[in-house]
């Protein structure tokens, strides 16, 4: 009998993000991963996009209309998100998030000094995401090939992927593992992805096209 085969996947690095300033210019963000790879902010929309932000100072957020999104305090004190359609969120220590419009006006307060955020957006009505912090323990999903694409991020430590049955993988700190939508249905498999260490913290990004 042959082994089942492996699903396609990038690996992923500091050497592959792109560095560039916010939309507003008012600070600078980590582009991880964006889809479709020739997409951009100006004039070629995306359906999804992964990033990792720096924040300095207290101010307002870039605005994406027809986007939504979630943010995850990555490093820092944390900080409070004031809404212009929404109650505020508070987001405070690393693995704190929310999920938001990008229609809303925000503004960020930052509690304690700078911070550093993992970012998610996804255009409205195509395509909707879940993004979850993995620490403290392992956490499991069920993977659906053909419509969903999944991103495992290590923020800080190490992080370990199993594919039940076939594969095992380990994510160093700012790497990680893009598997994309649109593979066949028969590598629909369980996951695991768990922190290796007890300080260890990443995101789990599923991205799911209607």
């Amino acid at each position: 009998m042959r082994p089942n085969p492996l699903p396609y996947f990038q690996s992923l690095g500091p050497r592959d993000y792109r560095v560039m300033p916010w939309k507003n210019g008012l600070g600078t963000t980590t582009e991880i991963a964006i889809h479709p790879p020739s997409s951009d902010l100006a004039g070629k929309p995306f359906d999804w996009r992964v990033s990792m932000a720096d924040v300095t100072q207290d101010g307002d957020f870039s605005s994406f209309p027809g986007y939504d999104r979630s943010i995850l305090v990555a490093a820092g004190a944390g900080m409070e998100l004031a809404f212009d359609a929404a109650p505020n969120a508070h987001l405070q220590g690393a693995g704190a998030m929310t999920l938001f419009s990008g229609d809303w006006r925000t503004r960020c307060r930052l509690l304690d000094g700078p911070v550093r955020d993992f970012n998610v957006m996804t255009q409205r009505g195509r395509v909707e995401h879940h993004c979850d912090p993995v620490s403290g323990g392992p956490l499991e999903f069920i993977w659906h090939p053909g419509d969903e694409a999944f991103l495992c991020y290590a923020i800080r430590g190490t992080l370990v992927l199993k594919m039940r049955g076939l594969a095992e993988w380990e994510l160093e700190e700012d790497h990680c593992l893009l598997f994309p939508a649109g593979q066949e249905e028969s590598l629909r498999s369980t996951l695991v992805v768990m922190p290796h260490t007890r300080d260890s913290l990443g995101a789990l990004v599923r991205i799911a096209y209607r």
